[in-house]
């Protein structure tokens, strides 16, 4: 597994300020650099902690700026080098250019504003202008991950493409056509061959596979971010019209109040990546937070013993009283929260962390994949994401019986329509719930 390490050159610590450079390895045959533009006096580094010194006196929030650029930056580096088409190409030369495309794309827009009149050309075009372009919404530009999104589709239409034996689409052939037949590419298997077209098998004799079926979600995410792209070009024949957008409710898990105080009280002391993992996962399960905003949660937003921050996704400010666990962790930390790892990275720990926690229960899972309705059953820590945390935090309030306006104007959902779906209540709990309310009502 690769891995990244910011530091600072020692021979420079006579200047004022120096550039924070990163290394990334992946055992030992890859070892790529990047001199950021990101800058540091060197007397206020820490290359062990890799964040300003903790008994430096800093401004809070330039301290805050400047652990989160080195956060951002090495996400974005992992996220160059695991998508990278070609293992072969990786080099520290690769890397610069492919971090500066990224962070300066107007360097990269050609002259001629002309849209390419080819489907394919389009849409690598609109990536690249993607980073100057405002949510409509918000009225901000992009974030980090909507362009990740918008790649992710691209990689497969392109993989779709070659399975077509096709350089390029013409917009006239994106029609209902076209549509059933991405579709079924997405939702089936691809299978590897050798260099003789021979099926490659694992050990086992099952098939080693080069893409898993797409579950109905995935599907669904492909097809609305292909209709938001190809919307966007001028006067192309394209027929989106018969573009069906795949959603379904699967079953996502909560943890309840009793699993929470049962993560909450194992040990986690020698493992301490795993322990700030868990402690990450219960501020966000306390507070109903997304992920996106968890750095949020810190000494400059708290008054009160409430926190106030404006949510990242929707714009919108929400105010969220301090749970004691809450407060607890924040106290451990002394308010000043490690550097916050990827998304995926916490997707991975958060599983092993509720593993060791004995949160096992099994869970029926149910979902559509490649077209076929699929139930299994799992360990429920199998089934834990960042995700599972403001659902729990809903979950386990809405069971509190407080109001479901009350709720969602802490967990900032803005329609009862995307709240409810972050409600986990079997039909047995809606019953106990009902039974409780007529005994306090027919006494």
């Amino acid at each position: 597994m690769a891995s990244i390490k910011s530091f600072i050159r020692t021979s420079t610590k006579e200047k004022d300020f120096v550039n924070v450079r990163f290394r990334l390895t992946d055992g030992r045959s890859i070892q790529l650099f990047h001199k950021s533009d990101i800058v540091v006096n060197p007397n206020d580094f820490d290359p062990k902690a890799e964040k300003i010194k903790a008994k430096i006196i800093f401004d809070a929030i330039q301290r805050k700026d400047f652990n989160k650029s080195i956060t951002d930056r090495k996400n974005l580096i992992t996220d160059l080098y695991l998508n990278a088409p070609d293992k072969s190409i990786l080099t520290s030369e690769w890397l610069e250019d492919a971090i500066d495309k990224t962070l300066h794309p107007e360097k990269y827009i050609i002259a001629s504003e002309q849209q390419p009149e080819a489907v394919l050309s389009f849409i690598a075009h609109f990536i690249e202008k993607a980073p100057q372009r405002k949510d409509k919404k918000t009225g901000r530009t992009l974030v980090y991950n909507n362009i990740q999104q918008y790649k992710a589709t691209e990689k497969h239409l392109k993989e779709f493409a070659a399975i077509e034996r096709k350089s390029d689409y013409q917009f006239s052939e994106i029609n209902f056509e076209f549509y059933c037949r991405f579709v079924d590419y997405l939702q089936k298997p691809i299978q590897a061959k050798d260099d003789k077209g021979k099926l490659k098998l694992n050990k086992d004799g099952s098939p080693i596979l080069t893409k898993q079926p797409f579950t109905q979600n995935s599907v669904g995410k492909h097809i609305k971010i292909l209709k938001v792209m190809l919307n966007e070009a001028k006067n192309n024949d394209a027929d989106l019209s018969n573009f069906y957008v795949y959603t379904e409710d699967v079953d996502n898990v909560y943890l309840n109040e009793v699993e929470l105080k049962q993560l909450k009280e194992h040990d986690f002391s020698v493992v301490p990546h795993l322990d700030r993992v868990r402690d990450w996962f219960l501020l966000l399960a306390w507070t109903g937070s997304r992920f996106s905003d968890l750095e949020k949660i810190d000494k400059a937003n708290i008054k009160n013993n409430m926190i106030t921050y404006r949510q990242q996704k929707t714009n919108t400010s929400v105010t969220i009283p301090l749970h004691p666990v809450v407060t607890e962790i924040l106290k451990k930390y002394n308010y000043q929260m490690p550097e916050i790892i990827s998304n995926q990275r916490f997707n991975e720990y958060i599983k092993t962390v509720c593993k060791d926690a004995k949160i096992d229960s099994l869970e029926s899972y149910t979902r559509t994949v490649g077209g076929k309705l699929i139930t299994e059953t799992m360990p429920k820590h199998e089934l834990v994401s960042s995700h599972t945390c403001r659902r729990s935090f809903c979950t386990n309030m809405y069971l509190r019986g407080l109001d479901t306006m009350m709720i969602r104007s802490i967990s900032g959902h803005t329609t009862e329509k995307s709240f409810l779906k972050y409600i986990k209540v079997s039909q047995q709990q809606h019953a106990e719930m009902m039974a409780k309310k007529w005994s306090e009502i027919y006494k």
